[in-house]
């Protein structure tokens, strides 16, 4: 759901016919266009608004700038809101500007503004005009993530940008730093008070009244020149009846002139009191609304001449201000508001007088904004006018598009407004916000917004039911997934897609989603695979950017566990296209990352976990921070900096510990046992491993080699070579079954490290060859750099151009201590008694590329009983008994 602007907050304000000119105020406003911000801030009712208009209009006219204008809300005091507001009103100007932010801002989850400012303000760079926008009202933002975003903007602003905050008081942005620089231009209430001449003029002109000299100045001293108290005066005196004598209109002035107390209060009560009573209670009954037209007055106030009456007080100057006209926003209705001040007054009077007609008038504001599609506006009116049926079905219906939108802190907020009593009413609403909560890494709250959901759907067998608790069982596996609880995972995701019906894209999405988490969870690393292929189309499909974007992060990372190194970076730079990042773009770049890491791509590798790490910083994404930690300490140790590999892993022990989904657990305790094992600080390796990694369970999963390797490393060094050799051959052996060959190249090297220090060098050529076999293809060299100087040696007794590669790779110290003294050379192969077929080597290919049985038969268009048979029978000739063996062989006699 995509939330409906309104077009009227970026309307210039209409200016009344008649104006008082106020040449010293447009000098002022000249010097805008010369610094970055122009300031005016001012108490209420000082025409700060009014004057900015007039003075911006006059530079739109004579100087030819682009002017854009925003009227801030309070409900515009949300972050993600407050922008896509900021861009809509510059494309008013600027057609098409700030498309890219734009749709960033719509996304799911809350993220960092700098990037796509910095985006936005190249893009203003480059336009030729100068570009001026006032943002009306800034008094009533208060976020301070707001006011972080307008600070960047303005240090980065290019010279072609201007703008103008209309405030009552001083922002928390570094003024006195601006002041300083001279980027900073104030107007203040000093300057927009109303001098001698120019409150003469307008008592006179605007105010049609006849006073003298004496009097206009007894006025202006007790106001001060506030142009508010002037027109409050002038209503006052509009209203003595023209019968009266001079003497009476000179007695009301003298009492306003000595009465300098609540003269605001005193001045309303008087306009109020000399209205007639149609017009006290049209005042009285609308001045719950932000912003009045006809139609809406009418339905408020249950009268059809609202229109009329607002004209009426508009021609009379009765502090209702023009927003816009019919003409200016193609709409049939000219809209309107109240002066704050007065608007404060009469809501003030209402509760005062008629307590009990403030919550119908807010439900019938609300009837009217809900039939007339302003979400947002009839939700508040219905918290207002305790609509609590409505507000239901409004939060119910639209609280999953505004997460999806990113604004989780508005779903949050309302939440907290309801009663309890009618929260477990909400099953969409409340799963809509757990969901928020577990995107933003909130595991620990997210349990009591399930339960209400869970309250309110009904149950399995209710046909009505079942796409909510599908979702509802999505959201548990997900959550379980990020626990480590695979069993769990995996029986909420297959609830959760036998629940959701065909037809309903988004559950669908997330369903799928949950079981591609829950099998990766599981360690089935093909049928998690093929998971993610569902799922990324469909959370694409149904514009679900954050899940499409981790998931593709997810496949990128297991095709790297699978050993195809290509295949993750096209999956992983598939998710980088868009010139602003999402936050969890995030993990693309990490897995990236590794991928480029594996090349010995150094240089590349490390840009993108720098940008990946500052990314995942400002998006606050934990998970990704360890996991980008974890392979920025392996690219440290890569590059032969220790320390700076210590100082990785020191942050992502440190953000471990706010809450990271379970499996990243294991890679960090390995990455900090390797560091050590690489310094020869065995003791302390070992101590690292039994801390906490022996308390791991690791029995499934997509990590569970990890430790185990690491602990063979360990044994290896210790010289424990059959105890190593023995958790070897298990690590193969689960590695192997389950296709996850990148394991398997790892463990083929290390049991090679092994059968060399025990002396049986066929042994280790059997596997190093293995290990290459599976490595070449995808142009594997970290595996073997990291590995050491003795793998340097044993790789200088094979004779290939890829192993030649490798060696030219090592530093020029290993290379020079290689020891070349090898056993004795091996025997050429010898042709196969029976050549296979066509179809065999086409199957045989295709397992190269580490297709499964399932892929190579969809590939073929045939049947996975049949690739079993070719399968046998290349076997057979080759006299192998594994997919290794049959790759490493056919290799060797050039087959492939």
């Amino acid at each position: 759901m995509a939330e409906t602007l309104l077009q009227t907050k970026w309307i210039v304000p209409q200016l009344r016919p008649k104006l008082v000119p106020r040449r010293r105020l447009s000098e002022l406003f000249q010097q805008t266009m010369a610094v970055p911000l122009t300031l005016v801030s001012a108490p209420a009712g000082f025409g700060k608004s009014t004057a900015t208009a007039v003075a911006t209009r006059a530079l739109q006219a004579e100087a030819g700038v682009s002017l854009a204008w925003l009227s801030l809300e309070e409900h515009d005091n949300e972050p993600t809101r407050f922008w896509r507001y900021f861009v809509a009103a510059l494309q008013t100007v600027v057609a098409g500007i700030g498309e890219a932010m734009a749709a960033m801002l719509a996304m799911p989850q809350p993220l960092p503004i700098q990037p796509l400012l910095a985006t936005l303000l190249n893009e203003i760079a480059a336009r030729p005009e100068n570009i001026l926008l006032v943002l009306d009202d800034y008094h009533l933002i208060s976020q301070t993530e707001t006011h972080d975003g307008l600070t960047f903007l303005l240090e980065h602003a290019p010279p072609n940008l201007h703008l103008v905050l209309v405030t009552r008081a001083d922002p928390p942005l570094p003024l006195h730093r601006w002041r300083a620089r001279g980027q900073l231009m104030e107007i203040r209430a000093a300057q927009l008070r109303f001098d001698l001449a120019e409150s003469a003029a307008f008592l006179a002109e605007v105010m049609a009244l006849s006073l003298t000299d004496e009097e206009v100045a007894h006025l202006v001293a007790q106001t001060e020149g506030w142009v508010a108290g002037l027109q409050l005066a002038g209503l006052a005196l509009q209203g003595t009846s023209p019968a009266q004598p001079a003497s009476a209109q000179h007695d009301l002035i003298e009492r306003m002139a000595h009465s300098n107390r609540y003269i605001l209060e005193y001045l309303a009560e008087e306009v109020l009191s000399q209205q007639p009573a149609q017009v006290q209670s049209f005042l009285l009954q609308t001045a719950i609304l932000n912003q009045l037209c006809g139609s809406l007055c009418d339905a408020v106030t249950q009268t059809s001449d609202s229109q009329e009456m607002l004209e009426l007080l508009a021609q009379r100057n009765l502090f209702v201000v023009p927003i816009s006209s019919a003409k200016s926003t193609g709409d049939r209705q000219s809209w309107f508001r109240y002066h704050q001040l007065f608007a404060d007054l009469l809501q003030g009077r209402l509760r005062h007088q008629q307590p009990e007609q403030v919550p119908p008038l807010h439900q019938r504001a609300a009837e009217w904004y809900d039939i007339h599609g302003d979400v947002e506006a009839a939700i508040e009116h219905a918290f207002m006018g305790e609509d609590y049926p409505r507000l239901v079905r409004l939060l119910d219906r639209h609280a999953g598009g505004y997460v999806m939108e990113g604004r989780a802190f508005t779903i949050e907020r309302w939440l907290r407004r309801l009663p309890d009593a009618w929260r477990y009413r909400l099953p969409r609403a409340n799963l809509a916000f757990a969901w928020s909560l577990l995107l933003r890494g909130r595991y620990g709250e997210i349990e009591p917004y399930v339960q209400q959901a869970e309250l309110a759907s009904g149950s399995d067998d209710q046909p009505d039911s079942r796409p909510l608790r599908g979702e509802i069982h999505a959201l548990r596996a997900a959550l379980a997934d990020t626990q480590g609880h695979a069993a769990e995972a995996l029986a909420h995701a297959q609830k959760a897609l036998d629940n959701v019906p065909p037809d309903h894209l988004v559950a669908q999405a997330v369903a799928h989603a949950a079981m591609a988490g829950a099998l990766r969870s599981a360690g089935n690393v093909d049928a998690a695979i093929a998971a993610y292929e569902r799922a990324i189309p469909l959370c694409n499909a149904a514009r679900l950017p954050l899940p499409e974007l981790l998931g593709r992060a997810h496949l990128g990372y297991l095709c790297t566990v699978q050993g195809q190194l290509r295949r993750a970076e096209a999956v992983t730079r598939a998710a980088l296209t868009s010139p602003v990042r999402h936050p969890a773009a995030s993990a693309a770049q990490i897995a990236l990352g590794e991928v480029l890491l594996e090349w010995n791509r150094l240089e590349e590798a490390e840009q993108q976990l720098q940008q990946a790490l500052a990314l995942a910083e400002q998006g606050g994404h934990n998970a990704a921070l360890v996991s980008g930690q974890i392979k920025f300490a392996r690219l440290r140790r890569a590059q032969g900096d220790a320390t700076g590999a210590q100082a990785a892993l020191e942050s992502a022990s440190a953000h471990l510990s706010q809450g990271t989904p379970a499996w990243l657990e294991p890679l960090l305790i390995a990455e900090r046992a390797q560091l050590w094992l690489d310094q020869g600080a065995v003791s302390t390796a070992e101590q690292i491993l039994g801390q906490r990694g022996a308390s791991i369970d690791l029995s499934e999963g997509h990590v569970r080699e990890v430790l185990p390797l690491v602990r063979a490393h360990l044994l290896y060094q210790q010289d424990r070579h059959a105890e190593a050799r023995a958790l070897l051959d298990d690590v193969l052996s689960m590695a192997e079954m389950d296709g996850r060959q990148g394991r398997v190249i790892e463990a083929l090297l290390l049991r090679a490290l092994v059968h060399d220090a025990q002396g049986d060098w066929p042994a280790a050529h059997n596997d190093l060859q293995r290990a290459l076999a599976l490595a070449e293809p995808e142009g594997y060299m970290r595996v073997f750099l990291d590995a050491g100087v003795r793998t340097a040696s044993l790789l200088a007794r094979i004779d290939s151009d890829y192993v030649r590669r490798l060696l030219d790779a090592f530093p020029a110290a290993v290379r020079q201590n290689i020891e070349t003294e090898t056993a004795a050379p091996l025997p050429k192969p010898t042709p196969l008694p029976e050549p296979l077929t066509e179809r065999e080597i086409e199957v045989l290919r295709l397992m190269a590329r580490g297709l499964t049985y399932q892929q190579v038969a969809d590939a073929l268009i045939v049947s996975v009983n049949t690739v079993r048979h070719h399968v046998k029978g290349i076997y057979g000739k080759l006299q192998v008994d594994t997919r290794t063996l049959a790759l490493e062989k056919a290799r060797m006699l050039k087959i492939l």
